[in-house]
């Protein structure tokens, strides 16, 4: 499989090797059991993959602890933010909620409407509010929404600690907010993420981060 994506990616027409590859490689990965392979791949490929990669999460999640479901969705709504793919980081985000809210009917949920978008905050699992407001602030390229949300949520991030550079890169590629400049955590932190440390759940110098615009906007959250 590997011998393969690294020939795409040398003689394609795509850098990261072909999307519609990697979204079979990583399906395959997925079934046997080996996300963080998976994920490597599910998270460069085609607009079906982020369906097949948050099944794998969810499935992954249930096998922890309930209040760690935040940890599962993040491996996917925030890698697919640092690749700047805000749709399937969405499409990923909604569907690990409606896994959640279908297996647990029981478990507390608020609507709440935010212009056009309808947000769940779920009163039990903070950290999982704190994703679902960060695509809102990223769709509205909100600096301030996205330090409030900061604020908000600081300690309960500080407890996962793993989410600290991630969210400094989101804050300068969405957001304009410029990230302390020690080392290279770009490398470091992807590199960590595909190795399975990354976000938390389950066990060179760096250019100038590219300002990104979320644009089409993708589907309110609901």
């Amino acid at each position: 499989m590997f011998a393969l994506d690294s020939w795409s990616a040398k003689f394609g027409e795509y850098p990261a090797g072909d999307p519609e590859l990697h979204h079979v490689v990583g399906s395959l990965y997925a079934e046997e059991h080996e996300p963080y392979e998976a994920e490597r791949h599910l998270l460069i490929g085609t607009k079906e993959s982020a369906e097949v990669l948050t099944k794998m999460e969810y499935e992954w999640y249930k096998q922890d602890e309930s209040h760690t479901a935040a940890l599962y969705a993040a491996r996917a709504v925030l890698p697919y933010l640092l690749v700047a793919n805000v749709r399937a980081a969405t499409t990923s985000y909604r569907a690990f909620v409606q896994r959640l809210t279908a297996d647990n009917p029981g478990l507390s949920v608020e609507n709440v409407s935010q212009g056009r978008s309808e947000i769940r905050i779920f009163p039990s699992l903070p950290l999982l509010n704190f994703l679902g407001l960060l695509l809102l602030a990223v769709q509205k390229g909100s600096p301030d929404l996205f330090r409030q949300l900061k604020q908000k949520y600081g300690s309960h991030i500080a407890e996962v600690g793993a989410w600290d550079e991630t969210l400094e890169l989101i804050a300068e590629m969405y957001f304009g907010i410029q990230r302390p400049r020690q080392g290279n955590p770009l490398l470091d932190m992807m590199g960590s993420m595909f190795g399975g440390g990354g976000f938390g759940g389950g066990a060179a110098k760096t250019p100038a981060v590219r300002r990104v615009e979320a644009s089409p906007s993708a589907p309110g959250l609901d």
